[in-house]
């Protein structure tokens, strides 16, 4: 255990190599996962778009679904924890390769500057992948640059970058799913600027 919640696999104990090398697959849906986005992501991507804030809803109708996402949580002072299952959003795909909607034909992202944190922090800061070298593995089955990675090839990130993305990752998660905790996991009572005909 690195920290009370970040663990990071041996083999990047001493940090990371990974650049970029834009194919598009992180970008694409099937079964490669979600995108997802909460409230500070949406309110940059809007800004980033010149749109104004009465276009949350317009701008959710157009990009933005509901998803299954977990957490697991243990109240203070209890033994055991329990993982809770609950929505949240991510960004929806489109055409016959589920692409992003921010994705150009050259793989390139429209809105990198106002990208959503799990975007930017990608590979470095998501625990799933620094805390577990067979999922770093599965992934790169797909993905070229975490290939390299493997081989130490690419830009470094030192393990206190690691710790600080994956922590903030971690507390992204963490608030958002205490605010859903809080109101009975109902996600239109945390995001009231969600349209109630959303759907997955």
């Amino acid at each position: 255990m690195t920290t009370p919640n970040i663990k990071i696999s041996k083999k990047f104990e001493n940090g990371i190599y990974f650049s970029c090398k834009m194919c598009g697959a992180c970008c694409r849906g099937f079964d490669e996962g979600e995108v997802y986005v909460y409230e500070t992501d949406i309110i940059r991507l809007v800004k980033f778009l010149n749109l104004n804030n009465s276009s949350l809803k317009k701008f959710v109708r157009k990009y933005i679904k509901l998803v299954d996402t977990s957490f697991f949580w243990k109240e203070q002072g209890e033994n055991r924890g329990k993982r809770y299952k609950f929505k949240t959003l991510g960004f929806k795909f489109t055409g016959d390769d589920e692409h992003c909607e921010f994705l150009d034909e050259e793989n390139k992202c429209t809105v990198h500057e106002a990208r959503p944190f799990q975007c930017i922090a990608f590979p470095v800061g998501w625990n799933m992948l620094i805390n577990s070298i067979s999922n770093f593995k599965d992934y790169s089955k797909k993905c070229p640059a975490l290939r390299n990675s493997l081989e130490n090839e690419g830009d470094f990130y030192s393990r206190d970058e690691i710790i600080k993305l994956a922590t903030q990752e971690y507390e992204m998660e963490k608030e958002f799913f205490l605010k859903m905790k809080k109101n009975n996991f109902n996600i239109f009572k945390v995001y009231k600027f969600l349209p109630k005909d959303i759907t997955c």
